[in-house]
């Protein structure tokens, strides 16, 4: 809390604090007391409260703590209860000397109650690993099971407590150095002085590869590297299947672990046997990369056979996955190729992950899912192919990395920013998060222009007196630049505090506002003494400028919005295909929503892709790009009582053929999905063709879909 309001620099409002950290309004009073307390210790001054606008911390605490973040003891620092379960969790995990329930207390700094209900959640945990937690009188408690099924557990823990921490932040940044501080003292092995010297291990290992990995995952390799070196070192050994090793000795980071083993073996007296070399392969091919060297090719077919077939088969299953999300979301990608190379460099990884299933976090699923539900949704379709041909599901976190990169060419494709000031986006996450960040802020500030995105260690070299403001999601210090810290997916409220942000400190706020603090001041100065003038004065702007903007997303029309009863056409039969889709587009037509040339569109593309548009047996939805003669949103849907051929199979018998005009490519799809959900059960569709009337059809879609 101290490091959200450090970081800050402006007003924070209860309401904010307990979404951040999902707590009560009044653990928020509890843990401020307990700020203010430390705060007090330390001999600086206290959060401010005002009310109606919210916590501040004063700007001499502010410029004084992150020099003090060693400081903070660990008992100061109170673990929430998924870092409680984390903590218990690697424990078990790293344990050198016996583990008993007192050392949990201990570690924790709870009771008994809660250490035993911590350690119960743990053994829940640690068994969708396929680990057990033992417990012997000698030795306390402990954790059998294979031990890649640990490392795999030991990665996912460590994530959990180093969630927030890039490499920069972890070494420079108060948030960062008090994790930093906490972690050394629970796990010794975890120093700076050997994760910086495992940090340029897998920096060369980069250049080896001719790879960037993005930021969070050059320092999740780090930590991973460290703790499986703490592993080997204990006797742990990894065994894999010989048959895994031989295709794993085949890849071209194959070499780079090669390397990577060397230099860790002499650096912590260690020796990597085959297996090991093969597992940090692995760890490798599923680490998530911003671009390759020359941003093109991954793999030359004629000096790699093997890796070369891979790249083939995922271009192969990338066309199908943009076809499907072209397909299901009603939408043509207008630069489709150099999506297709986007997203090879995405895929390639997490192909591999997939494929020996390796976890992999992603902070950002549950905005995702969230915020972009649709695209969400949609993506999860998308990845049909690659779950076909590996013959396993893929997760949530990799779905939602992937919608990532649909939404952000989705957005992407429809944005035209009008640029005047200049600015620059520092993002840790990825290319994916780093592009849906970009399209948001260019929607948010229509008047910037911005000129990079850029890794965080791009920013190192990057010559940021150049711009004129800076995004990034960590903390940056010492920035010529303002800096803005954001998380790549902005909720409502983050656009509100943002623009809030961005207008005071590039002097956009409206001038009314200056002349207000001005006005009061002279009155203050009527009726009192006022020994400091100038801090007033800044402290009176401070408050008149802290209300925030109100940004509200317009929201996306429903199904029932876009399908009135005027725009549904119930027929007997059609003469054929072509004419049921004339007659299904008749009410947008009429209306005005289309041009003539739009119909056409749509009977060309069905002709030279034949029946791509039949979505689900009996039904068919019809569309064309928005540039051949849509003039604004809307939906018509044509009902008839014998189904008209649209090709050779069963399937493509359709009764129902819906026709989607969209101007932007987005604003259609919760209609969408809420059709998709609609047609899911074969029951509802029987239901909806026995309508008589186009009254009681529209009822029903109301109905179904309020």
């Amino acid at each position: 809390m101290l490091a959200m309001l450090q970081e800050t620099g402006d007003y924070v409002s209860v309401r904010e604090i307990m979404k951040k950290f999902d707590i009560s309004k009044r653990t928020v009073y509890y843990d401020l007391q307990a700020v203010n307390e430390w705060l007090s210790d330390h001999e600086l001054a206290p959060v401010e409260y005002v009310r109606g606008r919210g916590y501040l911390l004063p700007e001499e605490s502010r410029s004084r703590i992150p020099s003090m973040a060693q400081e903070v003891e660990t008992d100061d620092y109170y673990l929430s209860p998924r870092e409680r379960k984390a903590w218990v969790a690697i424990q078990l995990l790293t344990r050198r000397e016996p583990l008993f329930m007192q050392e949990i207390m201990d570690l924790l700094l709870v009771s008994r109650g809660t250490g035993l209900n911590e350690l119960k959640q743990v053994k829940t945990e640690l068994a969708a690993f396929q680990l057990e937690v033992v417990f012997d009188k000698k030795n306390g408690y402990g954790v059998e099971g294979k031990e890649a099924d640990q490392r795999k557990a030991l990665s996912y823990f460590m994530s959990q407590v180093l969630h927030h921490v890039s490499w920069k932040s972890f070494v420079s940044q108060f948030q960062g150095l008090v994790n930093a501080n906490v972690v050394h003292r629970k796990l010794p092995f975890f120093q700076e002085e050997q994760l910086a010297k495992v940090y340029e291990l897998v920096t060369r290992c980069e250049k080896t590869l001719g790879l960037e990995f993005t930021d969070d995952m050059v320092f999740s390799l780090t930590t991973r590297l460290l703790v499986y070196a703490n592993r080997l070192q204990q006797g742990h050994r990894i065994t894999l299947d010989a048959d895994e090793k031989e295709a794993l000795k085949q890849t071209p980071e194959y070499a780079g672990a090669v390397q990577l083993a060397g230099e860790l073996g002499r650096l912590f007296d260690l020796e990597f046997p085959e297996d090991e070399i093969c597992y940090l392969t692995l760890q490798l091919l599923g680490a998530r990369v911003n671009r390759t060297s020359g941003g093109e090719a991954l793999a030359d077919p004629g000096k790699d056979a093997d890796a070369g077939e891979t790249v083939l088969l995922l271009k192969r299953l990338i066309r199908q996955m943009i076809d499907l999300f072209e397909r299901h979301a009603c939408i043509f990608f207008q630069h489709r190729d150099e999506l297709e190379q986007r997203l090879l460099i995405h895929l390639k990884p997490a192909y591999y992950r997939i494929k020996f299933g390796l976890e992999i976090d992603n902070p950002l699923a549950e905005a995702m899912k969230s915020k972009y539900g649709e695209i969400f949704e949609i993506s999860r379709k998308c990845v049909k192919p690659l779950e076909e041909h590996l013959g396993k599901p893929v997760d949530d976190n990799e779905i939602a990395y992937l919608a990532m990169h649909f939404g952000g060419w989705m957005r992407r494709e429809n944005a035209m920013p009008v640029r005047r000031k200049k600015a620059a986006i520092v993002c840790v996450n990825g290319i994916s998060a780093a592009r849906m960040l970009r399209i948001q802020l260019e929607q948010l500030f229509p008047a910037l222009d911005i000129e990079a995105v850029l890794s965080l260690r791009d920013y190192e070299s990057y010559p940021a007196e150049s711009v004129d403001l800076l995004f990034s999601t960590v903390p940056l210090q010492d920035s010529p630049a303002p800096v803005f810290t954001v998380h790549p997916i902005l909720s409502d409220a983050d656009k509100a505090h943002l623009l809030h942000q961005v207008n005071r400190v590039s002097g956009q706020m409206d001038a009314p506002q200056g002349r207000s603090a001005q006005a009061i001041l002279e009155m203050v100065r009527k009726y009192a003494r006022i020994s400091d003038e100038e801090g007033l004065l800044r402290e009176l702007q401070r408050y008149l400028s802290a209300g925030r903007a109100p940004v509200v997303e317009e929201e996306k029309p429903s199904l029932a919005c876009l399908l009135p009863p005027e725009h549904l056409v119930l027929r007997n039969e059609a003469a054929d295909w072509k004419a049921a889709i004339e007659l299904a587009a008749e009410p947008l037509l009429r209306r005005g929503f289309i041009e003539p040339r739009y119909v056409k569109a749509m009977i060309a593309k069905v002709d030279s892709y034949g029946p791509y548009i039949v979505v689900a047996p009996g039904v068919a939805i019809a569309h064309a790009k928005p540039e051949e003669g849509v003039r604004r949103l809307g939906m018509s849907l044509l009902k008839l009582e014998h189904a008209v051929p649209f090709g050779p199979e069963v399937r493509h018998q359709i009764r129902l053929v819906l026709v989607l005009a969209s101007a932007d490519g987005e604003s259609h799809l919760r209609a969408l999905s809420q059709l998709t959900t609609l047609l899911r059960e074969e029951e509802m569709k029987d239901i909806l063709l026995a309508a008589p009337t186009a009254e009681q059809l529209a009822g029903l879609i109301r109905h179904h879909t309020s």
